[in-house]
């Protein structure tokens, strides 16, 4: 009951919020940021400013919060790149959006006529042409819906410390899996579908027209999550990911997430999908794939009514779309959110946003429904 409450407090929070949207004013979309945001006051954007400030973390490395164009608000440190988890899974699916733009795939074909893993997997059953994994498509990878079972968090000698697991155990299309271990295979995939290390990829197609440095940001290898004790309180975690490190010479990049990036480069990322893909002139991501990425395509089930998702972004509810990861040694997210109906980009980075209480069991404790509320709540402060 409890949880049937909090959905319809949402729900009710967020019909408020539409009430009062403002148009987007048509000089916003041509403005962009230098080598800083630039500044405004909140009020002089929409904000209800105490209002807004009643709502800003107190505790997290750091967050920002951009409409219009106008950094109007921050906490913490925007410049400090750290460790985003599972927020990276939405650099994964760009790489695939850009790989669809370029006409090299399209969303349903089979993985398996890209790379069937042969000689480079540890095991045959795990071959992308064996198995379940025939009917598995790049679709079915970004919207979790591989086949890939559930990352066995319970315990150190379970299943996520078992590479021999990490295959389809079911057909793909047929369940949603959240902590998939697919998201693996999937950077692998991509890996050999670019031939070039995912995080040059976005450096060349993306990061250096958004004004952030190769040197200024990271992606963890897949091997490096694999090899070091991330999470202290699952000591096996990472133990799924599995060989090949590199294919063809290049190193495979994190796609369960682990980016390593600050708040004001996050908001930059946000920013371009709030654009359409589009930045000071440059189409750099086609407003096709940045319109899928707002439709949904899969659902993540939940007490609560669950949560709508499409190619590795959550869509909360009423326009918002969200890149976000829970980092558990924290008990704090760090979080994309993007909302064009309120021309509105907030991107933190390790936030508590409940800061007054500690989340008792990472981001799915009993704070979660408070975390996940926190974007409508600033909406609300939005005033025509």
């Amino acid at each position: 009951m409890r949880h049937v409450f909090a959905y319809v407090c949402v729900f009710f929070l967020v019909s408020c919020c539409q009430a009062h949207a403002a148009e987007v004013d048509s000089e916003a979309l041509d403005r962009y940021p230098g080598p800083d945001w630039e500044h405004k006051k909140p009020s002089e954007v929409g904000f209800d400013e105490k209002s807004l400030y009643q709502l800003l973390p107190k505790v997290g490395i750091g967050g920002v919060i951009i409409r219009h164009g106008y950094q109007v608000a921050s906490w913490g440190n925007l410049n400090t790149a750290v460790q985003t988890a599972s927020m990276g899974k939405s650099f994964t699916s760009t790489c695939l959006g850009l790989a669809v733009d370029a006409g090299l795939v399209r969303l349903d074909d089979p993985v398996w006529k890209t790379w069937t893993g042969e000689g480079d997997l540890s095991h045959p059953h795990k071959y992308l042409n064996f198995g379940h994994h025939r009917q598995l498509t790049w679709r079915h990878f970004a919207n979790m819906t591989s086949g890939f079972p559930d990352v066995d968090l319970s315990r150190p000698d379970g299943e996520m410390g078992d590479q021999t697991y990490n295959y389809a155990h079911r057909p793909p299309g047929e369940e949603y899996e959240y902590s998939d271990p697919g998201m693996w295979r999937y950077s692998q995939s991509l890996t050999k579908l670019w031939a070039k290390d995912l995080k040059t990829l976005l450096d060349e197609k993306i990061f250096q027209y958004l004004g952030v440095p190769a040197g200024r940001w990271g992606w963890m290898p897949g091997k490096a999550v694999h090899d070091n004790l991330l999470y202290p309180f699952w000591p096996g975690y990472g133990r799924y990911l599995d060989p090949p490190w590199e294919i063809d010479g290049n190193v495979i990049r994190a796609g369960p997430g682990w980016v390593v990036i600050s708040a004001s480069d996050a908001a930059r990322f946000g920013y371009l999908f709030l654009r359409n893909g589009r930045w000071k002139g440059r189409q750099l991501v086609s407003e096709s794939w940045i319109r899928q990425t707002r439709s949904r395509q899969s659902r993540r089930p939940g007490a609560s009514g669950g949560e709508d998702y499409s190619l590795n972004w959550w869509l909360p509810g009423q326009g918002v779309q969200e890149a976000r990861g829970a980092n558990i040694n924290w008990q704090a997210v760090s979080r994309i959110s993007i909302v064009p109906e309120y021309d509105l980009v907030v991107a933190t980075i390790r936030t508590n946003y409940v800061a007054t209480k500690v989340v008792s069991s990472t981001y799915f404790g009993p704070q979660y429904q408070g975390d996940r509320d926190w974007i409508f709540r600033v909406l609300q402060t939005i005033v025509r």
